[in-house]
Formats: C-alpha cells, structure tokens, sequence
C-alpha cells in the first residue's frame, strides 16, 4: 500500500508540472485581427472612438496603408467616409450626418470595380440600389422602402 502511494503521488505529481509547463507556454494560434481580414460590408461594425470629439480621423493598417479616413463632429461622424482594402484600394465610401448615415454608398470589390451602390436614410438603406458582378454587369435590383 504504501509503495502504491508513493507511485500515485508521484504520477500526479509529474503530471501536474507537465500540465503547468504547456500552460505557461506562449499561444502561437493568433486570430485574426480586423487589419488581416478582408472587410465584408455585410457584416463591418464602425469603431466607435468615445474620445474623438471633432477633426480629421484616419486609421492605417499595420502595413502603412490608410484603413479609413473621415471626420467627427462633436464626437460623431460627419461627412463623407472612406474605408480601404489592406492593399490600399477603395472598399466604400458613404456619407453621416450626426453619426448617422445618410446620403450616397457605394461599395468596391477589392479589384475596384462597383459591387453596390444605393443610399441610406437614417441609418437603413433607401430607395434604389444596384448590385454589381465581380465583372461590373447589374446582376440585381433591389428598392428599399
């Protein structure tokens, strides 16, 4: 019995260091960050910056090359706003009002041709918009009411 013991205790005991020693072992499965994906501007949630009150606002890949660019007017969006592809191409430009989209968007595949174009109003897509091929032929209408 007492060999028994001192056999359990010593398992655990190796097991226990071997369970520490990969714990503490740095984590090479990195996620993706927002700047290595392609964005989708089906799924892009806006970042919202608590602390820009107004001006210029841009934001840069870790590469160098602009992510997206647009301004703040008493800590909201304003004006027109531009976001890019990691590659420097245009991904869409659209247009905010008090923080809240309204006017003209249109959207690029990253090769830069149109993918869709149309217009929000109060934050919801409004009226007309047009759905492009990677090729740049109208494949879909769609009027938003």
């Amino acid at each position: 019995m007492k060999h028994f013991l001192y056999s359990y205790n010593r398992c655990f005991a190796v097991l226990a260091i071997s369970c520490l020693a990969f714990a503490c072992q740095p984590n090479n499965s990195e996620k993706p960050t927002a700047s290595a994906t392609k964005p989708s501007p089906e799924n892009y949630k806006p970042q919202v910056l608590k602390d820009t009150i107004g001006g210029i606002y841009h934001e840069y890949y870790q590469n160098g090359n602009i992510k997206l660019r647009g301004s703040y007017k008493n800590g909201k969006r304003d004006g027109d706003w531009s976001y890019f592809y990691e590659n420097g191409k245009l991904w869409s430009m659209g247009e905010y009002t008090e923080g809240i989209r309204n006017g003209l968007s249109n959207v690029y595949y990253e090769t830069g041709v149109l993918r869709m174009e149309g217009n929000y109003r109060n934050n919801k897509r409004s009226g007309p918009w047009k759905f492009y091929n990677e090729s740049g032929k109208l494949v879909k209408e769609v009027d938003f009411k």
